[in-house]
């Protein structure tokens, strides 16, 4: 109803003095346990196919993840079971580019389009193999090494998603599988990987001269790793080998760097593991976030739900001035406590996402935000809006903070009045037609073309939602246990209602809401008719903004 809807710790290397650079964060787990799952990137949502579940059955089900809202759907099912799957997107589409387990289908591309939920059979691979390494430039996927053939370790095809045909390339310089691979620039990235041991290959092929190049090895030798790309550069994260570890998987993060041939450290995995893809979401941007679901938490045949997400240090810091932070229902300076409270800013966010459930979390998208150094519940974050709640601070000055994967803003000083009485809107302009509803039914009392409205009736009872009500009647329920009781004036609110005063049926917090006050009044008889009554509510002297709802003339 507002204008928009992990362990770290240090570790040593022969790199240096190892640092944390980035955040981890517990996403929505994959429903279902399994390892060797792969995934890719269409539109924002993460796709995942294949693995090996617990029961040693191959997985055919295809889930979808959708980072704004944290949860899992599920498309049609894959018309083949398999694990190791080679996975890549592009122009829209997911292409499974064969992988193990396919039986009499090994060596078979399909297609999958999410706008029709359906799956086709597009071509067929010269050299069938699974567990390679696998990543899209434009519309070409490439697909280097992997296991199953003869010829698969050395193996280097490129599909054209387009013309749908295969064409063979020069061999992978370094024979291997259970590599990973990303493309950055142009350019192809074939790194780590088993032959029979763990390695450090990493190599570069140019599709402008159709050549090789050694690039800087990984500084941890793996296989059955995961990686992604923000800013430019490549995190490759997990995997399997002589560890050093029981569970001989990997927590190591590093980054790799093409314009400078250096690697980094970074911030390590949580959850070790093995055998999962990694994907990164950029919702339109440069920078992104890492999602890593599923896989082995032991070397070999383990299985995990475990989706963690990853998230680089932005560039700069987040921006916001004192006058962006607002009453996210009126979008005005006056602000209460335990009230909803936007922040409008930039950089505030890589993307954007919303709280689903109660009670509301204090980190999402690796944003929090800090009033006077205590983490607020999270309603919403996006790279230039926040809603959260203000805590029961009682009035007077308190300072804001927001930080985005461990990067804090300037603190803000904002003042906190003891109530801001102010009513949503559910459009655009000044007055906006008023979130009200007529009581009983799910019906908005206004005539809204796409939504389900009516205009309210003389003598009905209409349900108004609103925020800002601070300590005032009812919102003590919101309050934790004692605190703030000695600041609860016994003030019931007003409604107005084209300028006539409406009887005060029930004033409190919203039932299966934080921070959302609902106030209940009945329509007055001798209320004005039409799509743009004008609607109030009163707190003493505290007046709201004011919203429109639609009356008709008829019972």
């Amino acid at each position: 109803m507002a204008r928009a809807a992990g362990l770290v710790f240090v570790i040593g290397t022969a790199l240096g003095t190892a640092q944390t650079i980035g955040v981890w964060e517990t996403r929505a787990p994959l429903p279902i346990r399994a390892t060797e799952v792969s995934a890719a990137v269409i539109d924002g949502n993460v796709y995942v196919v294949c693995g090996i579940l617990p029961d040693f059955t191959r997985n055919n089900r295809l889930y979808i993840y959708d980072p704004r809202q944290d949860r899992w759907s599920e498309g049609s099912p894959m018309p083949v079971s398999g694990d190791h799957c080679n996975v890549a997107a592009a122009g829209g589409k997911l292409y499974v580019l064969s992988g193990l387990g396919f039986g009499d289908r090994f060596g078979d591309t399909l297609s999958y389009d999410p706008g029709e939920d359906r799956w086709e059979t597009v071509g067929r691979m010269e050299v069938a193999r699974g567990a390679s390494g696998v990543a899209a430039i434009g519309t070409k996927i490439y697909v280097a090494g992997g296991q199953g053939s003869p010829q698969a370790a050395t193996a280097f095809e490129v599909f054209d998603t387009e013309a749908r045909t295969w064409t063979r390339l020069p061999d992978l310089p370094t024979s291997r599988n259970h590599l990973t691979a990303q493309a950055v620039d142009g350019k192809f990235y074939a790194i780590g990987g088993r032959s029979p041991g763990v390695l450090t290959a990493n190599e570069e092929y140019d599709p402008m001269t159709n050549g090789w190049t050694a690039r800087a090895p990984l500084p941890t030798a793996r296989a059955g790793l995961g990686s992604g790309v923000i800013g430019g550069r490549i995190q490759v994260i997990g995997g399997e080998g002589p560890s050093g570890t029981p569970e001989s998987t990997y927590e190591q993060n590093e980054e790799y760097d093409p314009a400078t041939d250096t690697w980094t450290i970074l911030t390590p995995m949580p959850t070790p593991r093995h055998g999962f893809y990694g994907a990164t979401v950029a919702d339109g941007d440069e920078w992104g976030r890492l999602f890593a679901p599923g896989g082995g938490p032991e070397a070999g045949a383990t299985f995990s739900a475990v989706h963690e997400a990853f998230f680089l240090p932005p560039p700069e810091p987040p921006l916001f001035p004192m006058e962006g932070v607002v009453n996210a229902a009126s979008f005005l300076p006056e602000i209460a406590p335990g009230g909803i409270t936007s922040i409008f800013g930039v950089g505030l966010s890589f993307g954007s996402q919303t709280a689903t459930a109660l009670p509301l979390p204090t980190t999402m998208n690796a944003v929090t935000v800090r009033v006077n150094g205590v983490p607020a519940p999270l309603f919403f974050v996006s790279s230039g809006q926040i809603n959260f709640l203000m805590d029961f601070l009682g009035a007077g000055e308190v300072d804001v903070v927001v930080s985005n994967a461990g990067v804090d803003s300037a603190p803000i000083r904002v003042r906190l009045v003891p109530a801001a009485p102010a009513i949503f809107t559910l459009t655009q302009g000044d007055p906006g037609q008023g979130a009200v509803l007529i009581a009983g039914t799910n019906l908005v009392a206004g005539n809204l073309p796409g939504l389900p409205s009516r205009p309210a009736r003389p003598g009905e009872v209409i349900a108004i939602f609103a925020t800002g009500f601070g300590f005032i009647e009812g919102a003590l329920a919101r309050t934790p246990a004692g605190k703030g009781a000695a600041e609860r004036p016994e003030i019931a609110p007003g409604v107005s209602i084209g300028g006539r005063p409406a009887d005060l049926l029930f004033s409190g917090p919203a039932p299966g809401f934080s921070g959302l006050d609902q106030v209940n009044a009945r329509v007055p008889e001798d209320a004005p008719v039409g799509d743009e009554v004008r609607l109030t509510i009163s707190l003493g002297e505290p007046v709201s903004n004011t919203v429109t709802i639609a009356i008709s003339a008829g019972k």
